[in-house]
């Protein structure tokens, strides 16, 4: 009897993991929530959950407790390539109030000012071939049109990632390729589709075989199980529209400022991720959490946090600030819920404009220059110069020439490579690290 509600554009582990724990969540008191799932590429997802009646495990996990629960939330996954037309139908219904989106940073085709990257690839190849769309902002251009054509009514477009103004970026590129493509549809989404801005936290990392086989073996199989740490939080910009669900009775923080939810976690949790992941590669960690059981990595990344990072980082009122930095070390701990540093190292060319890059801006404002936040970067750069590491993550901006410098290397470090007294304390970091090994340069 569950009905879609929803359609979601990227079903990964986080995903799979957050938002449909929520909806799931949800369809306790109201059947209409269920997600139809769209897969951009790859029918492994759709595959494995079909198996098994779309059904999966969640399990939490925090130090030797684990819990579990079966999640029903999602009740069906098409691929873009094999079930177009049939996506494009169920845009169109007005049952469909919602289209969310966890395609990561790379997918919404955007440069770092927020705008539509006309050059990208999927975008060139949606501006030729606007009838089959391969990009998430084609796809979403593709299906509000299908929906104004039919009179579907209004509609939330959500972003679930990890970045910066979520709901602006995605406004701009879906508004900028309609524009183009299309005036009136412009016209219709700026009246008809709201993109409100969101803050997504929840540690999900990659499922392995040795997750599944050991599930297995003290419970039942289950292909498409997702292992998490208890924590989670959703804050949804409060500017939804239309027959949107009630996210405020399952726990969703509705609120009409996202901004300093979203700010301090990309400012210090997410930017301490990073961190640990590059500087963790460096000492040759697989782990987050081996990264941290290093005492000097550990002192590194608190103050990092509580001398660079807190005091010029504006907090919502709600948060006490200490206790929330250490809740992301204790998170981070959290020997249960592995998280490879290879995978947080994953496109530090488009992360690192969000969670480090403005916070040195701000230091620079100030006239100072940040010496760990220095390091984190210079820790990134030697990552992505040294061949054998730069192969453990994918990048956009890989392969790099040889790095000897980064003053005017604008294409890694945005207007920042223009600032010569950054530049040259970078330069000192990532010739140290190459010179000396990271352990000599976290300590000094």
């Amino acid at each position: 009897n569950i009905r879609p509600g929803v359609l979601h554009i990227g079903v990964g582990n986080f995903h799979r993991g957050h938002q449909a724990v929520y909806f799931d969540d949800l369809l306790e008191t109201d059947l209409r929530w269920g997600i139809v799932g769209i897969s951009m590429r790859s029918g492994g997802t759709r595959d494995r959950m079909a198996s098994q009646d779309h059904l999966y495990t969640v399990c939490e996990k925090n130090g030797n407790k684990s819990s579990y629960r079966i999640i029903g939330s999602i009740l069906d996954v098409l691929v873009l390539a094999e079930s177009r037309q049939e996506i494009l139908k169920l845009g169109v219904s007005s049952d469909i109030s919602c289209i969310t989106l966890t395609v990561t940073e790379n997918g919404y085709c955007h440069t770092n000012s927020g705008d539509l990257n006309w050059q990208h690839p999927e975008i060139t190849h949606d501006l030729e071939h606007p009838d089959s769309p391969i990009s998430a902002p084609g796809l979403l251009v593709a299906l509000l049109d299908a929906r104004k054509r039919a009179d579907g009514g209004p509609i939330n477009l959500i972003s679930c990632d990890n970045l910066s103004g979520n709901g602006r970026v995605l406004r701009s590129v879906v508004s900028q390729l309609a524009e183009h493509l299309s005036p009136d549809l412009a016209q219709w989404i700026d009246k008809n589709v709201a993109f409100p801005s969101t803050m997504v936290d929840r540690i999900v990392p990659a499922t392995t075989d040795d997750d599944i086989e050991d599930f297995s073996e003290q419970h039942f199989r289950d292909s498409a199980l997702i292992t998490t740490e208890e924590f989670t939080q959703l804050v949804v910009e409060d500017s939804l529209i239309g027959n949107a669900p009630p996210l405020s009775g399952v726990g969703v923080l509705l609120t009409p400022d996202v901004a300093a939810f979203e700010t301090m976690k990309l400012r210090f949790l997410n930017a301490t991720h990073s961190a640990l992941a590059y500087l963790g590669l460096l000492c040759g960690y697989e782990f987050i959490h081996e990264a941290l059981d290093d005492p000097s990595l550990k002192s590194f990344a608190t103050a990092l946090m509580s001398a660079e990072i807190a005091p010029i980082t504006a907090t919502p009122d709600e948060v006490d600030i200490n206790q929330y930095q250490q809740s992301v070390l204790t998170r981070f701990s959290n020997a249960a819920v592995p998280y490879k540093t290879a995978q947080v190292a994953t496109n530090g060319s488009l992360k690192l404009p969000q969670r480090i890059f403005p916070t040195i801006e701000r230091h620079l404002q100030t006239g100072e220059i940040p010496r760990r936040l220095c390091v984190v970067v210079a820790g990134w750069l030697a990552c992505i110069d040294d061949v054998n590491l730069a192969q453990q993550f994918s990048d956009p901006i890989l392969p790099v020439p040889p790095l000897n410098t980064c003053e005017g290397r604008t294409d890694l470090l945005g207007h920042l490579a223009n600032n010569e007294r950054l530049t040259r304390e970078v330069d000192r970091h990532l010739q140290a690290i190459k010179r000396d090994g990271i352990a000599s340069v976290i300590s000094g």
